[in-house]
């Protein structure tokens, strides 16, 4: 039940995530059974927000973009790897985000790929 009643059926979207696992098998097939492959995802998502406010950050509907990229962990060679190896993002490693830091590496994707951080 949702709304501020608490007597409305409803079925709502709570996240996108879930989406790319669901369908893994069907997304694979897509790429004729190879991996490495992405897959993004934008849609509403809702919350069930009893008093929503004016404001960023509790509405009840509101749009997320997610892409979720799979790679066999024993194999993560590309052809096209070399295209994009010296890229330098900035990334968030998770024993940084564990820390409860937000402290930015930065660092080529060909470096991150060699110590396992991608």
């Amino acid at each position: 039940m949702i709304g501020p009643t608490g007597k409305l059926k409803g079925y709502l979207r709570p996240e996108t995530a879930q989406g790319h696992f669901v369908n893994f098998s069907r997304l694979l097939g897509f790429n004729n059974g190879r991996l490495p492959f992405a897959s993004a995802q934008i849609g509403r998502s809702f919350r069930n927000e009893i008093s929503p406010r004016a404001g960023l950050l509790r509405v009840r509907e509101f749009t997320m973009a997610e892409i979720e990229h799979f790679v066999d962990p024993e194999n993560k060679k590309h052809v096209r790897f070399d295209e994009i190896k010296d890229i330098k993002p900035k990334l968030l490693p998770k024993d940084v985000q564990m820390q409860g830091r937000t402290d930015l590496l930065e660092m080529t994707i060909g470096e991150a790929v060699e110590k396992v951080s991608l």
